[in-house]
């Protein structure tokens, strides 16, 4: 993708965000729900592409080395495949579901605030034993519960975390970032500190806004 495509890609995704055009808010009891068109619902293929490289430039410039790209599924498996395929590197999974028949089963329990009940995460470490550092690659963090699940089910394979990446961090929920990871190696593409009932997100921070300004520079 070349810079002129991936600016614009990444310009509407933030547009769609700030003016709520792609975001519906729904209440569960207190909590607020959001429902992203780019992200939820739609996968094209150009959304794929520029998040996918997004996150390889950014991966680039800190000079991050891993062995391979895993994702929690069932959500963040897209865009784990999708940088999997931008940098060239194998591909795992962590499960949620229990019906994939593993050599040697690792499991951990964690509580999910988004889907509002326990999650269990499975991993099969004979399946990941040749591997030693990971890039790990999430949709969406709220509560950190799961990424830092996934950080502790990694390690007790064997597992180093490189970096980790979310297309959209939930700031305005108030939960802590996740504290399995250093603050140096955790990157959220877009932050989003507030949320309208309309939809309309206050986007502070992320690697895509510093990519696009890197983008917009004119060139000496």
């Amino acid at each position: 993708m070349d810079a002129d495509r991936l600016l614009k890609t990444l310009s509407t995704l933030l547009e769609g965000l700030r003016t709520g055009s792609s975001v519906k808010v729904f209440r569960r009891g207190e909590e607020r729900i959001l429902r992203i068109s780019w992200l939820n619902i739609v996968h094209d293929p150009e959304v794929y592409r520029a998040l996918a490289r997004c996150i390889s430039l950014d991966v680039a410039n800190k000079g991050y080395v891993f062995d391979a790209v895993a994702s929690v599924e069932t959500s963040g498996a897209k865009y784990g495949v999708a940088v999997s395929y931008e940098l060239n590197k194998p591909y795992f999974s962590i499960y949620k579901a229990g019906k994939v028949v593993f050599e040697s089963p690792v499991s951990v329990v964690e509580r999910s605030v988004t889907e509002g009940r326990d999650v269990v995460l499975h991993l099969d470490e004979s399946a990941v034993s040749g591997f030693r550092d990971v890039l790990l690659i999430d949709d969406i963090r709220r509560s950190s519960r799961t990424l830092n699940a996934a950080v502790g089910l990694l390690e007790r394979c064997g597992l180093r975390v490189a970096g980790c990446y979310v297309i959209l961090d939930l700031a305005f929920a108030g939960f802590p970032r996740p504290s399995k990871i250093p603050a140096d190696r955790y990157h959220p593409l877009f932050v989003v500190e507030e949320v309208g009932e309309m939809g309309r997100c206050r986007v502070s921070e992320g690697v895509a806004l510093r990519v696009m300004e890197q983008l917009q520079r004119p060139v000496s």
